[in-house]
């Protein structure tokens, strides 16, 4: 009676709570155990998907809707407790409708009353509180695979710069374990120097600052380093975090970018390579200047192999077959060299200057073959510092050894095979280079010898030609026949065609001479053009001159002999290579303050090809008429003559269609 009385009172007490709080968020019920009844409140029964029943319900059909895989346990927590009066937690499923689960909290406490077990608990519904925590379990399990399987390397960094998070590439990327670099400010372990070696203070790190600034930082490329102290080209982001406005953390990405940024390198030094190969080898090709070309080369390969020196020596061998001699040098004083003299014939130069092949050493103070020459057993107290050497040697095509290309760095292990293929190129490039600049310095000592000989020659020659110009005169002028006057004309035109010739060679002796002198004066160009033609025509009866020029006076500064001898060679010429027909037109205009004059003819023309070199010493285009006699420097001497007084000529012509000789002078002011 007394536990029907007991379980009255608490069923009494539940109805209570439930009419108080009806349909609230707790759920409140009381198990008698002994009966295998569970009293639940409308709560209770909503939260559990059963029926409200003031009788109670059967505890097997309560238990139903729990689900079997926490049943178990709540049954084994529910018997653990059922002596020591403790209540008890635990959080379950239950099988609100056929296949949805919700998840409660149940708390309970056992009371045995005269041997009958009562429970006394409450239920609450923790469903969403659950599925916030799985949703952020999963999350979390997300984060933690991004994170752990990330190539980047991710730090947390706090409002004091110290880490609280890196995942594992971070842990790979820069050799240090979390523990470790935990303890000290990651900007001292990882970030501590600028690309130039200088220290850099944690005060003036934008990543450190970026939280405190309110900053964020996106693709910026930076130097970190690694725990072994090797630096790491890297592109990171930073983002600062902030709660309730306050600063809280930093989120820093990282990415190893030395791969790319080395490659970056090789492509840029390949450029350059490119560029530097196709300069020089257009340049050296270019010119004939045996000094000018070597120091090309020296200056090209030493930029090219980033060597501290780089020197050519020529391979001059005396009597004792020791002696080379230093002909250029790029990146030190000549200095440096002059003070220990010449190499001599030592192990280390003869395999260069045998044309045996490639010296490269990595470090020339551990070769065999150094120091081993007296008096010096080492490098000479001094010396430019080479320990990387690198030898190549420049070879002609005939095969002799020219010379060599020497480079030293004060490091060792600086030059590589590429640096060793690329001097090579360009050792080849030079030696043809170089013979063709001995080949061009040896037809320049022919030249000289030869307007030595012809400005002798012709020197010589003109003593005798006056003389019998004088003879050939006095005979035209005494008594004898016809016959004999017209052979004497005749041997008298043919000594003045011979005198201009040799009037011509001296005019090509002194200006290769630099010796071909002006005699300036103020004249009327017209008159000096007038007595050209005149004596033009005069000479040549096959052909009418026409002049087409202004009325007013033209006057210029200039040497009147030379303008004179300018026109009748054009004139001449014209008149030569127009054989079939009769006509040179003279055209002289004014523009401005200077004069431009063109002789015309209508002959045969120059090859649009041959044009260029028309005015060249020597020149002939043979192949328009190789009946026309000549030389070939009248043109040259033309062209010497204007250019001296600051003018231009030039031809414009077509094959067939004749030519047009053009010059220009300045006119004085009026």
């Amino acid at each position: 009676m007394e536990k029907d009385s007991f379980a009255a009172k608490q069923f009494l007490r539940i109805k209570d709570l439930e009419e108080k709080n009806a349909f609230g968020l707790v759920g409140t019920y009381l198990l008698d155990y002994n009966k295998k009844i569970v009293y639940g409140d409308r709560t209770l029964c909503k939260i559990y998907g059963l029926e409200y029943r003031k009788d109670g319900i059967p505890l097997d059909e309560f238990q139903s809707k729990i689900s079997i895989e926490d049943l178990e346990a709540a049954k084994a927590l529910r018997e653990k407790h059922i002596n020591d009066k403790q209540a008890y937690e635990i959080e379950y499923r239950v099988e609100i409708r056929p296949g949805e689960f919700s998840w409660v909290m149940a708390k309970a406490r056992a009371e045995v009353v005269d041997g009958n077990i009562l429970y006394e608990g409450i239920v609450i519904d923790i469903t969403k509180r659950k599925d916030a925590e799985f949703a952020l379990s999963q999350q979390t399990k997300l984060m933690q695979t991004i994170t752990d399987n990330a190539s980047s390397a991710l730090f947390l960094m706090d409002a004091k710069g110290f880490c609280t998070f890196m995942n594992p590439a971070a842990e790979a990327m820069f050799g240090y374990s979390y523990e470790e670099i935990k303890a000290r400010p990651l900007h001292d372990l990882v970030h501590h120097h600028y690309p130039d070696g200088r220290e850099y203070p944690i005060n003036e790190c934008p990543l450190d600052a970026a939280l405190r600034n309110n900053v964020e930082l996106r693709a910026k490329e930076d130097l970190f380093f690694h725990k072994d102290g090797y630096p790491l080209f890297v592109r990171c982001a930073v983002s600062p975090v902030f709660e309730n406005g306050l600063p809280v953390a930093t989120v820093i990405e990282v990415q190893d970018i030395t791969p790319q940024k080395n490659f970056e390198k090789i492509l840029q030094e390949q450029a350059e390579h490119l560029s530097i190969l196709n300069t020089v080898g257009q340049t050296i090709s270019e010119d004939l200047d045996l000094q000018n070309i070597l120091q090309k080369v020296t200056d090209a390969t030493t930029k090219l192999t980033g060597a501290a020196f780089g020197a050519f020596f020529y391979n001059v061998i005396d009597a004792r077959g020791e002696s080379f001699m230093l002909y250029t040098l790029s990146g030190a004083p000549r200095e440096a060299f002059d003070k220990f003299g010449m190499p001599r014939n030592t192990a280390v130069f003869h395999t260069t200057f045998s044309g045996e092949g490639v010296s490269r050493v990595d470090d020339i103070r551990k070769d065999r073959r150094y120091g081993k020459n007296s008096p010096h057993q080492g490098m000479p107290k001094g010396h430019l510092p080479v320990v990387s050497y690198l030898a190549v040697p420049v070879i002609s095509k005939s095969g002799k050894v020219i010379g060599g290309l020497f480079f030293g760095h004060p490091e060792p292990a600086m030059f590589t095979q590429i640096h060793e293929d690329l001097v090579m190129g360009v050792a080849s490039q030079a030696a043809i280079a170089l013979d063709n600049a001995k080949l061009y310095e040896e037809v320049k000592l022919l030249n000289a010898k030869k307007d030595e000989f012809i400005g002798l020659a012709s020197h010589e020659l003109k003593t005798p030609l006056t003389s019998i110009t004088g003879y050939l005169q006095l005979l035209q002028r005494s008594e004898t026949s016809e016959v004999n006057k017209n052979f004497i004309k005749k041997t008298i035109e043919k000594v003045d065609k011979l005198t201009s010739l040799v009037n011509d060679l001296l005019d090509v002796s002194k200006i290769e001479a630099g010796k071909l002198q002006l005699h300036l004066e103020n004249f009327d160009f017209k008159e000096v053009l007038n007595e050209s033609i005149e004596i033009a025509s005069y000479s040549n009866s096959t052909h009418l001159i026409h002049l087409n020029c202004c009325k007013d006076p033209l006057i210029i500064h200039a040497d009147r002999q030379r303008i004179e001898q300018v026109l009748i060679n054009l004139i001449t010429n014209a008149i030569k290579y127009s054989p079939k027909a009769n006509t040179v037109d003279i055209e002289v205009k004014r523009i401005g303050n200077e004069l431009t004059v063109g002789v015309r003819d209508y002959g045969i023309g120059i090859a649009k090809e041959k044009q260029a070199n028309i005015f060249s010493r020597f020149y002939r285009v043979e192949e328009l008429n190789p009946n026309i006699s000549g030389l070939g420097i009248g043109l040259y001497i033309s062209k010497e003559i204007i250019d001296r007084h600051n003018g231009k000529i030039w031809v414009e012509s077509e094959i067939g269609q004749g030519s047009v000789f053009y010059f220009t002078l300045s006119l004085i002011q009026s």
